[in-house]
């Protein structure tokens, strides 16, 4: 197992959480950052395995790609390696960071019958305002 293999447990059903300029990115091509969970293999402490990843681009609905595709956070050093739990705080943390800059669009994972659920960020206060 490596950096970025599924772990069938985790549930990672709101993952990746991306932010975007523009309420409705489908529209128009539209800069954004995905904020991922990942565990590391063979970490010295099996509880402490998980990273926060972050990439940056645009998607291009016509050509279907990520272009300019950049990863903007990959954390290596064990010193950064957290809890599941910690991790989860992070990521929550870097999208508010990535609002408080302009990124207050949140997409995520969506349940059964929707692929994914749009929010706003309210910023200062990091509350999530669903929209339609």
């Amino acid at each position: 197992m490596k950096i970025g293999d599924a772990i069938p447990f985790v549930p990672m059903k709101f993952f990746p959480k991306s932010v975007y300029q523009k309420p409705n990115p489908e529209l128009y091509i539209s800069e954004s950052y995905s904020i991922f969970i990942e565990s590391v293999a063979n970490t010295a402490d099996p509880a402490r395995c998980w990273i926060v990843r972050e990439t940056h681009g645009w998607y291009d609905d016509t050509t279907k790609t990520f272009l300019h595709k950049v990863e903007t956070l990959h954390p290596i050093d064990p010193l950064h390696f957290m809890t599941f739990e910690e991790a989860q705080k992070a990521a929550d943390r870097q999208v508010l960071l990535r609002a408080k800059s302009g990124f207050r669009f949140l997409f995520t994972m969506g349940n059964d019958k929707d692929w994914h659920q749009r929010f706003e960020v309210i910023i200062p206060s990091g509350e999530l305002k669903p929209l339609p």
